[in-house]
């Protein structure tokens, strides 16, 4: 389902929902607020909530358990670490703000290979918004996993778990935990500590879970999969320009094994290879005999509109204009002449070999095609699943129209009975988890206001500076200071994303 799709899908099913929420309120009223009541939901405009308790004892007998102690020393390493993530996080918060460089593109005029950068991921704005079923289901486990770390270092701490839930805001899930405020803040300041920071720390604990699981992914699908050995195709838009009839056209289920001369095996090799033949031009090695026989060079050469030397007749889409590289070291038939036209398919199932970078053969002479400053020749070598070599797919034109209506995965299947497509989505749901846990672990540690670094930082300062600030609302003015500048460089960070995102291209 596309995202617009998807919009469209859920502002009406909360519309209904807000209808019905409505009618049955007003004609319906006891037995609706009873219902209500006993399943914990509540209807809001593109809003939802659910509360429950059925939840409180299954969390009070595992932090009875006999894991108590081993949690209880978890929890205390789980303060040191929300602590340590404290300053790594106003570090990235100032990095996000204060850094003006901008994505270095590596292709002229099209964004094929960005360079890493530390920024704040919004949905929509600068992460894909296809993939928002990920987002929604990422982040529903990443809140539920967070409030789980403070209901169990509650529990462990003698404090009453009152409630668990969530909130539905539009399509932004989010958990929650209610517990004792009254028995919190009589706690002593560690104790106090290890709950307030127990979100943090579950955050983190699932962050190095995921990523253990992404790096043994090798040793996982190895029963299944042919795993960065090369790429096979999952899905060819129609608007592809390599969709073409008969065998000559690239197709689903292709395996790819080379770009022209360059091996591929993942998908940074995909991408390297495609900027390689645009900004280094393959060169072909062809026999004398194949030159003289199949030239159709036009009688008067000319230079184009756009400044390239033509040797061909530009209405015919299979001929090329080739330039003779001569390295001086090759003895060649005088009749070769500097530019010739060639069919570019037979010139590429004739060559010998690729030319060396420096335009020398060691069969044959080297050609080399005059085209576009955005054009170039793309030979893909591909094959069955079953190792049956096809028939190379030729393609000439931008690498970056290939990029963007042709999708790839490197995990090639062993079965049958197996699709790429799995791999890719536990893959992909991996990544979003590292980055949504170890991002909420990092945002929660920030003193902003509503977070839990908020509390975090309270409780230190009325802790430590009680001796220093004996008055109570000087102290609680130093934590709205510390918690201010925290909610200023959170939205500044937001505000820039947005900016260079979205917003200046609306100005």
């Amino acid at each position: 389902m596309d995202p617009q799709t998807f919009f469209v899908v859920l502002c009406i099913l909360y519309s209904i929902l807000f209808f019905f929420d409505r009618f049955f309120k007003i004609c319906l009223h006891y037995p609706y607020e009873t219902f209500l009541r006993n399943t914990g939901f509540s209807v809001e405009l593109m809003r939802l909530k659910w509360h429950t308790t059925v939840f409180n004892r299954s969390i009070l007998r595992l932090g009875n358990s006999c894991c108590r102690l081993w949690l209880i020393k978890s929890f205390t390493i789980g303060v040191m670490a929300a602590l340590s993530l404290l300053p790594v996080a106003i570090i990235l918060l100032f990095i996000a703000i204060f850094n003006s460089s901008s994505p270095a593109k590596i292709v002229e005029g099209a964004a094929l290979i960005e360079s890493i950068k530390i920024e704040i991921l919004l949905p929509g704005i600068n992460l894909p918004l296809e993939e928002i079923g990920y987002y929604i289901t990422t982040l529903l486990i990443a809140t539920a996993i967070h409030e789980l770390g403070h209901a169990l270092a509650a529990v462990l701490e003698d404090v009453p778990v009152t409630g668990f839930g969530f909130h539905f805001y539009f399509c932004l899930p989010l958990a929650y935990t209610e517990i004792s405020a009254e028995h919190l803040n009589a706690l002593k300041w560690f104790r106090k500590l290890r709950i307030l920071c127990a979100g943090i720390w579950h955050n983190f604990l699932f962050t190095g879970t995921c990523y253990l699981l992404f790096s043994s992914l090798n040793f996982v699908a190895a029963p299944f999969y042919d795993l960065n050995r090369n790429i096979i195709v999952t899905e060819i838009l129609t608007q592809s320009p390599l969709i073409t009839k008969g065998d000559k056209g690239l197709y689903e289920q292709n395996v790819i094994t080379h770009i022209n001369n360059c091996k591929v095996i993942d998908y940074d090799s995909w991408l390297q290879c495609l900027y390689k033949t645009l900004h280094s031009r393959p060169g072909y090695c062809v026999s004398s005999d194949f030159i003289r026989n199949n030239d159709e060079s036009i009688e008067v050469s000319h230079h184009g509109s756009d400044g390239t030397f033509q040797c061909c007749d530009e209405k015919n889409e299979k001929l090329c204009c080739f330039e003779y590289i001569d390295n001086f070291g090759n003895d060649a038939p005088v009749e070769i002449p500097q530019y010739v036209c060639l069919e570019v398919r037979r010139t590429l199932e004739d060559a010998y070999d690729y030319c060396t970078s420096h335009g020398t053969c060691n069969i044959g002479f080297c050609l080399k095609p005059l085209l576009r400053n955005v054009t170039t020749i793309l030979s893909f070598k591909r094959k069955t699943i079953d190792n049956k070599v096809l028939k190379d797919v030729i393609y000439m034109g931008h690498p970056v129209d290939v990029l963007r209506t042709v999708r790839i995965s490197p995990f090639v299947p062993k079965h049958s009975f197996v699709t790429p497509e799995w791999a890719d989505a536990y893959v992909l749901f991996l990544k979003y988890n590292i980055v949504f846990n170890l991002g909420l672990s990092l945002i929660s540690s920030v003193p902003c206001f509503g977070f839990d670094g908020h509390h975090i930082a309270s409780t230190i300062i009325h802790s430590f500076l009680i001796n220093r600030v004996t008055e109570k609302r000087k102290r609680e003015f130093i934590s709205l200071i510390v918690s201010g500048l925290g909610t200023l460089f959170l939205v500044l960070a937001i505000l820039k994303v947005l900016w260079l995102s979205v917003l200046r291209y609306l100005i």
